[in-house]
């Protein structure tokens, strides 16, 4: 699981209680929510699957995004501070090598019209810098998924996003809604909105489809496209919520 597919993947989001088992109060008046998934790599064996936990907690100050995914060769853990709209303000992913036990982390953060991004390893440090476009949404990895939560569906309109992720990629896409579809996976039958994210790439414009639940918080029930821009494609299905 990596990179700023994943940015376009594992979405999820906030706001009010509605479903209890979605959603349920934490101490301090806080929202929390928790979610399993498991992704499954198309034509692809056993061993690759991938198993995704999420948890959202959402407070008046604003939304903190945490995920645990592990596969057969990592674990990557991310913590993404954003605003009550969902929009990023801050990062941190750490990806762990299950063989070797080496470590690397990545920092994500905005300031003004900019975005940075800072890489660490045992052996240097080096760092990157974006501008971001006027106009245009901004989102890295989960984050997307809080700040999808906010989209006028069933309105006929688009999303322009920038998007970086932790690997250092940097991409624009376009999110639109192409209908509402039932769709059935471990955790239960769900409406959901038939969201696309179409990269902006010419000639090619690659597409991940994303199904979020209709009723709120609007989350992640499946997925199916590629996690990484190295990756397979993969069908990433709600397994659990809590």
């Amino acid at each position: 699981m990596n990179g700023i597919w994943a940015s376009i993947i594992f979405l999820l989001f906030l706001q009010g209680v509605t479903l209890a088992a979605d959603k349920t109060n934490a101490t301090g008046g806080q929202n929390l929510e928790k979610y399993r998934y498991e992704a499954v790599p198309i034509g692809g064996g056993p061993n690759q699957i991938e198993l995704i936990e999420i948890k959202l907690i959402d407070t008046e100050r604003g939304v903190e995004y945490f995920s645990k995914g592990i596969s057969s060769e990592a674990v990557e853990e991310i913590g993404i501070h954003m605003d009550p709209e969902g929009r990023f303000i801050s990062g941190l992913r750490t990806l762990s090598n299950r063989q070797n036990g080496q470590a690397r982390q990545e920092k994500i953060w905005r300031a003004d019209h900019k975005a940075y991004l800072e890489r660490s390893t045992e052996k240097d440090t080096k760092r990157k810098e974006y501008e971001l476009p006027q106009n245009t949404q901004f989102a890295v990895d989960g984050s997307l998924l809080i700040l999808l939560r906010s989209f006028p569906f069933n309105e006929g309109k688009e999303w322009n996003v920038f998007m970086v992720d932790f690997s250092g990629y940097a991409i624009t896409v376009t999110a639109r809604q192409a209908g509402i579809e039932k769709v059935l996976v471990p955790a239960g039958e769900f409406e959901c909105y038939r969201m696309e994210i179409v990269v902006d790439i010419p000639l090619l414009h690659p597409k991940v489809t994303y199904w979020i639940s209709v009723r709120k918080p609007n989350f992640l029930v499946k997925h199916e496209g590629k996690t990484g821009p190295f990756t397979p494609s993969y069908i990433t299905s709600l397994t659990s919520f809590e």
